[in-house]
């Protein structure tokens, strides 16, 4: 039918049960702008060299954990594992690999000494409890939020589940002070932890216990808050967010730091900018002091910045 210019507009995002994930959310709640050109428009950022480096890391300590149930791996058991699940699809290998080793070699170098720390430092994650992945959906307001976990699950003589605690690997270096290292996005880290550890708690009964990132490149596992309370405000963040989303409510957030890393930083005209009438979500609990924190949309976002 013709239309005559008056026909009410149609929202484009339908409301009711929205799916999402993290790796979705965590893009609105740095900068909503960021959000749109990804998800909304559909553009893509360059793919770096070594796109998929944490992922082949992360895949060789889960391997490990299946083939060693009930034992300790040896040092040559974890080179041997990584090695063999060791792929990066936007690098080519060496032709001359031993005489002239180029960037595949050298991240695969890396990846073996990761994991092989790991099993090193962390040897009583294999001795007392064994790595479970599970897949899971978390229902909140407007949405349903899936992924993937990684439990440390320990078990009894007779295999009844005794305790629980989620770790979320990342192959960052934490420093002297991880809590308080400002290169590391805790809101981000934390809001990751709390929604598996939500999801864990549903799926296991509230045997979970702790939550937990470890830093691979330096070996460091910081504890994160998974309270009650710090997993509402992470619900809650989340909800905020998707209703921002179906809303379009995409204003831009900037900051120097994060304009400067931002993967749209060419096309972005980058000026500041409110939500429209929607006040703050709750701080998020991170680990350290003051153990409170709101997400960067509104902790780094300067109202008057000027473009770089």
């Amino acid at each position: 039918m013709a239309s005559n210019g008056c026909a009410q507009q149609q929202q484009r995002i339908e409301a009711v049960n929205f799916p999402t994930s993290f790796s979705d959310i965590k893009y609105y709640l740095r900068c909503p702008k960021d959000y749109q050109f990804r998800k909304v428009f559909g553009f893509s950022p360059a793919i770096p060299d070594l796109f998929g480096f944490g992922s082949t890391v992360h895949a060789s300590i889960g391997k490990l954990h299946q083939e060693f149930e009930n034992s300790v791996p040896t040092v040559a058991d974890a080179e041997r594992i990584a090695k063999e699940n060791f792929n990066l699809k936007h690098v080519l290998p060496s032709r001359n690999p031993d005489t002239n080793p180029g960037p595949f070699e050298r991240a695969k170098a890396r990846a073996t000494n990761l994991v092989r720390d790991y099993v090193d430092r962390f040897a009583s994650d294999f001795a007392q409890s064994r790595q479970l992945e599970a897949r899971f959906e978390i229902p909140a307001e407007g949405t349903v939020v899936s992924g993937a976990i990684d439990l440390m699950i320990e078990e009894d003589e007779q295999g009844n589940l005794v305790d629980a605690c989620v770790v979320d690997f990342k192959t960052m270096e934490g420093g002297d002070d991880p809590a308080a290292n400002n290169e590391l996005e805790w809101t981000e880290l934390a809001l990751q932890v709390q929604l598996y550890a939500k999801a864990a708690v549903d799926i296991l009964e509230n045997v979970t216990e702790a939550g937990f990132v470890h830093l691979l490149k330096d070996g460091q596992r910081v504890e994160v808050p998974i309270t009650d309370i710090a997993l509402d405000a992470a619900i809650s963040n989340i909800e905020w967010a998707v209703a921002g989303i179906v809303a379009q409510d995409f204003p831009m957030r900037p900051s120097r730091g994060k304009c400067d890393a931002c993967d749209f930083k060419k096309i972005c005209p980058m000026q500041p900018g409110n939500f429209s009438g929607r006040i703050a979500p709750p701080a998020l609990h991170t680990p350290g002091q003051p153990g409170r924190k709101i997400v960067a949309c509104f902790d780094d976002f300067d109202e008057h910045f000027a473009g770089l």
